[in-house]
């Protein structure tokens, strides 16, 4: 058993300990890699999603450049505006005005959708602001340019190219109408705002183009320029899942290592019980092993005793009647001693079955205590200390089996008598109330210390000062005299008494008679009736 407590506590408890510390981490760090997964994921269909939209936008603002570019023909300048007019609003609605240039960068013909007012000013402008930034000629011939700037607090985005007929080199300038794409396009993108995730278009100072607000962390934000046309614009959407996945798997890890934690704290609480059974087994086995040495012991004395004396009466070795009569008393008081010890040695056994019986019948304690103890004075007869008494006569009848009063009375008494060897008195009281009656037995010998005193009652246990007087005892005689309290319904409890030694104090209930029971029920009634 002890090898086996051992193993317990020096192998298994820390290799599960161990094997429990690396579960933890192990999923741990399994949920963070299905938490990064699972963002990655999110993350990664935001940014295709954010790719998407940009390129649809910057494609619809190519496609239509190139549907007003093919209708551009420098030797049919004076139909290009009413072709191109009548289609405007079907093949290019982003394109706002269509400017031509000579060689030299003159603007030979300009056409707009917008009113004559504002197509003015935007040819001043860009005659007088744009043109110079455009870096006119292009080294590359139809190579397709974009500018997308603020000129004098108005933002433009500027197509051009360089194209070349009949030996002429012209220019073709585009300019793209954004508030037709923020009025018209960017809505039929996002075309249901509350299916798509949170999203915005800024410019290069952070104003809002088009889109709400984002909220939540900046990690979760994907943000994709325009490559070519809008490049002062940005798109960014927020992706729509990932702060909800990372708080449930936040949750999770939380969850989990509360789970793996506690399951550690069970695994060791059942080690450590394991432990603390196998040491209690372990302690119990020894007391057995005493119990038996010690009853072997106690069983082998007075048999030799018995035995020595009665060959020295059968063999008529006595030399005088006076020392025949006393060899006859060590015989009998011996044979007492005998039986006293076998019957607590049964009682115990049955009481270990489980089959301990009681015969319960109205009886007086006080007559039982008083017969217990001239049946036990016997014994002190040239033995100290003095049995003294004082019990109470005027107490009621209960419910109790005399035999096992008897028993426990005297193994409070032999317990006293055993280890109780200063004190020159024992005294046996019999008190009570209407509720209950109490039995004391009081020495003056060294007494019982406090944390002791619990456990006196236990099997086989022996208190401290047992071995070191002498006394010969099994240690179940008061485990014996508890069970049998208990089994009256009372309690047995130890105390100092003054000014040394020790007090065992039975307490049994007043069990009425059912005629008295009867009774006390009528004058009850009959008092409430009364009243």
């Amino acid at each position: 058993m002890n090898r086996r407590a051992t193993f317990l506590r020096w192998v298994v408890l820390p290799f599960l300990v161990v094997a429990a510390g690396f579960l933890a981490r192990w999923t741990y760090r399994t949920t963070a890699t299905l938490v990064q997964l699972g963002e990655r994921s999110v993350l990664a269909s935001t940014v295709l999603l954010a790719r998407e939209k940009v390129d649809r936008i910057e494609q619809r603002i190519i496609s239509d450049d190139h549907a007003v570019i093919s209708m551009v023909n420098p030797d049919d300048l004076d139909t290009l505006s009413t072709r191109w007019l009548e289609a405007a609003d079907r093949v290019s609605p982003t394109v706002r005005s269509v400017l031509l240039l000579d060689e030299q960068q003159r603007v030979v013909r300009h056409i707009s959708r917008a009113g004559e007012t504002d197509g003015t000013r935007f040819r001043q402008l860009f005659v007088a602001r744009v043109l110079p930034t455009l870096g006119l000629p292009l080294e590359e011939i139809g190579a397709h340019k974009h500018l997308h700037q603020a000129f004098d607090g108005r933002e433009l985005m500027i197509s051009y190219l360089t194209r070349e007929a009949v030996g002429r080199r012209y220019f073709i300038v585009l300019e793209t109408d954004l508030e037709y794409i923020r009025a018209n396009v960017l809505p039929r993108l996002f075309d249901d705002p509350t299916s798509q995730p949170p999203f915005n278009i800024v410019d290069e100072d952070g104003r809002r183009i088009y889109g709400g607000a984002l909220r939540g962390p900046a990690d979760y934000v994907v943000t994709r320029r325009f490559p070519t046309t809008l490049y002062n614009w940005r798109l960014s959407i927020a992706a729509q899942y990932a702060p909800e996945l990372a708080a449930r798997t936040r949750r999770r890890q939380l969850v989990d290592g509360v789970m793996v934690s506690a399951s550690l704290a069970v695994l060791v609480a059942g080690l450590l019980f394991l432990a603390y059974a196998a040491r209690d087994e372990q302690r119990l086995n020894q007391l057995k092993s005493d119990f038996i040495a010690t009853v072997s012991h106690e069983l082998k004395t007075p048999l030799s005793l018995i035995r020595m004396f009665g060959e020295m009466l059968v063999t008529e070795r006595v030399p005088t009647e006076a020392r025949r009569k006393q060899y006859l008393d060590i015989i009998v008081r011996e044979s007492e001693r005998l039986s006293a010890l076998i019957d607590n040695v049964l009682d115990f056994a049955k009481l270990e079955r489980g089959k301990s019986a009681y015969e319960f019948r109205r009886a007086s304690l006080t007559a039982v205590v008083a017969r217990g103890v001239e049946l036990f004075r016997y014994r002190l007869e040239h033995e100290r200390p003095a049995l003294v008494t004082e019990l109470a006569s005027d107490l009621s009848d209960t419910e109790i089996d005399e035999r096992a009063i008897q028993l426990l009375l005297f193994n409070l008494l032999d317990n006293a008598v055993k280890y109780a060897r200063g004190s020159d008195v024992i005294l046996v009281r019999v008190r009570g109330t209407r509720a209950a009656l109490y039995l004391d037995v009081e020495d003056h010998g060294p007494g019982i210390e406090l944390h002791e005193r619990r456990r006196v009652f236990e099997r086989f246990y022996r208190g401290r000062h047992a071995g070191s007087g002498g006394a010969r005892g099994s240690g179940i005689g008061l485990a014996l005299v508890q069970h049998i309290a208990e089994a009256h319904g009372g309690t047995v409890v130890v105390s100092d008494a003054r000014p040394h030694g020790t007090v065992f104090t039975v307490t049994l209930p007043v069990r009425a008679a059912p005629a008295d029971a009867l009774r006390d029920a009528s004058r009850a009634d009959a008092a409430t009736r009364h009243d």
